[in-house]
């Protein structure tokens, strides 16, 4: 094998070093198009069943290949790499030391050994010399068998039962929260449930499943409360940990089953120490901060959440049959009130839910958005303002079977969804749809401008336009409700440049060179009318996203309307 020299560098590396604009635009899209080109799709096989972000790294959940069990991974440089779940080993009494974590334990009988990560009791005490439950375990060298356990010189601590590997089930649709229940800062944990497998916890190393007793240990929805960790189970049953300890469901030390009888959609925190448990057709208020002084009250009695749309912006915001719906707190008289904030758009939800069915919703607490997403690909977008609510439908390209919001180790808020095709997506992110054209469009109402019986002449409209690097629009108008005797205006495409800074206040390298600091465009008009309506367009796989702030319109009065 020989080598051939090419060429050799004669300079350093410049991050967008090119001469022209022309240049600067022919490189950095083949650098996006070379970046994207090795993304990868999660292994396996089906859509991706979860997606989230802890400790500053992504973890996504998909059946195997040949969907006879479900694989946790975890993004590294190298793509994407199977988490190994570790080892339980269940046991039985035995001495009256207690074995614990950190410990090296040593079977009697086949010699193996084990370091133990967590140790979960489901009754008895070791002062007791009864002591039963599970330990996970790492560092395995042989298989455990019925035996008994020593760690160093302390013989006999207990007898060990069933040693298996940590496996998931598939066909699960997993729902996850990070939280502290131990009080370290280096206790933050990932806790996780998807309907199939009993409920986890995962510290980034440690998978260690929770077994709370039930006969059906598969709960499907998750939620914290009070330094509690409460499960939603089918048939309406809600069920929470001791205090502090997620993984300790013993009835002797504070766990408890509070019924609801109906099935369980989800669960919301209020403000004011107040937990929401939601389900299908009833909401209810959880008051209290113990098993000792629960007092859990029924709220709406014929309305309810539907699942997976459930997201807490201030205060649990939510579809139900009726649209969608504000849980608020009512100070005057210490309640709560459920309202609708969607009548504007009532009819596109009746018609999506006829139709079509929740995946998942997203809160984005930077844009003070709520979005929902349905089984048709579609979604709806409620933007908070201090007076008003504004919305907008949205289609990404792919259905959402999942969706999260979280902030990474920096503070960001950093958007994921997992879709059909085994990839994860981050919302809001980029400039195209995984290399596509995103398509947007502003349709806006007819204005009369203040006088709506009152002939106008119409000149021109002006857009003024926040668009970083430039951006290309399409812009149309009509008249008078769209009058088919009177003349449409003609399609006009318009080139926008913005990005500017001002000399001394902007950051050097993160503004446009001789641009304006807002840009604006002009469309011409000549034309008669009451009203405008007005249609804007872009097409682009390249451009950044661009801001509409304003729009004037120049125009001269006429006589009233005949």
């Amino acid at each position: 094998m020989t080598t051939l020299t090419i060429g050799a560098a004669s300079g350093v590396a410049v991050e967008r070093g090119s001469s022209t604009d022309a240049d600067d635009a022919t490189w950095l899209h083949a650098a996006i198009d070379a970046a994207r080109a090795k993304i990868e799709a999660t292994p396996g096989s089906g859509p991706i069943r979860g997606v989230w972000l802890y400790g500053g790294v992504r973890y996504a959940f998909r059946d195997n290949a040949g969907g006879t069990a479900c694989v946790m991974h975890k993004e590294t440089t190298g793509g994407w790499v199977a988490v190994d779940l570790g080892h339980s080993l269940s046991f039985t009494s035995g001495g009256t030391t207690a074995i614990a974590e950190g410990d090296t334990i040593t079977g009697n009988s086949s010699g193996s050994t084990a370091t133990v990560e967590r140790v979960v009791l489901t009754s008895g005490a070791w002062a007791d010399g009864d002591a039963a439950g599970y330990l996970v375990l790492s560092g395995i060298t042989t298989s455990f068998v019925a035996e008994t356990l020593n760690v160093g010189a302390s013989l006999n601590l207990a007898t060990a039962e069933t040693f298996a590997d940590i496996t998931l089930l598939p066909g699960g649709r997993y729902e996850f929260i990070n939280k502290n229940f131990y009080g370290s800062t280096a206790t933050r944990r990932m806790y996780g449930c998807d309907g199939v497998n009993k409920a986890f916890e995962f510290d980034g190393t440690v998978f260690c499943p929770i077994t709370t007793g039930m006969a059906d240990d598969t709960p499907i929805h998750i939620g914290e409360h009070k330094k509690h960790l409460f499960l939603g189970f089918r048939k309406g049953s809600v069920q929470h940990s001791s205090p502090g300890e997620p993984l300790v469901w013993s009835v002797v030390i504070g766990p408890s089953e509070i019924g609801t009888g109906d099935e369980i959609t989800g669960f919301a925190n209020v403000p004011g120490g107040v937990f929401v448990v939601f389900n299908r057709n009833q909401t209810y208020l959880l008051y209290g901060s113990s098993v000792a002084d629960w007092d859990l009250k029924l709220h709406a009695d014929e309305s309810g959440a539907i699942e997976w749309s459930i997201q807490s912006i201030g205060s649990p915001r939510y579809l139900d049959d009726r649209g969608m719906t504000s849980l608020s707190a009512v100070q005057d008289f210490g309640d709560f009130s459920a309202s609708t904030f969607s009548q504007r758009i009532q009819k596109l939800i009746d018609a999506k839910l006829r139709s079509t069915s929740v995946t998942a919703s997203i809160r984005v607490r930077t844009k003070d958005q709520y979005r929902i997403f349905f089984a048709d690909g579609t979604g709806i977008i409620a933007k908070f303002r201090p007076k008003s609510i504004e919305f907008t439908r949205i289609n990404l390209g792919k259905v959402i079977r999942c969706a999260c919001s979280v902030e990474d180790s920096t503070g960001r808020e950093v958007l994921l969804f997992g879709s059909d095709d085994g990839y994860v997506y981050e919302m809001d992110s980029g400039t195209s749809f995984d290399g596509q054209a995103v398509t947007a469009y502003a349709r806006l109402p007819f204005g009369h401008l203040g006088t709506p019986q009152q002939l106008k002449h119409f000149f021109k409209v002006v857009l003024e336009i926040d668009a970083p690097g430039g951006t290309e629009l399409e812009f149309t108008h009509e008249f008078d409700y769209g009058n088919p005797n009177t003349p449409s205006g003609a399609t006009q495409d318009l080139n926008v440049q913005s990005g500017g800074g001002q000399w001394g206040n902007a950051v050097w390298s993160e503004f446009v060179w001789g641009a304006q600091v807002v840009g604006t465009a002009e469309g011409y008009i000549d034309g008669d009318g009451v009203n405008m309506g007005m249609l804007i367009r872009s097409e682009s796989t390249y451009n950044e996203p661009h801001t509409i702030n304003g729009i004037n319109i120049h125009y001269s009065m006429r006589g009233r309307a005949r």
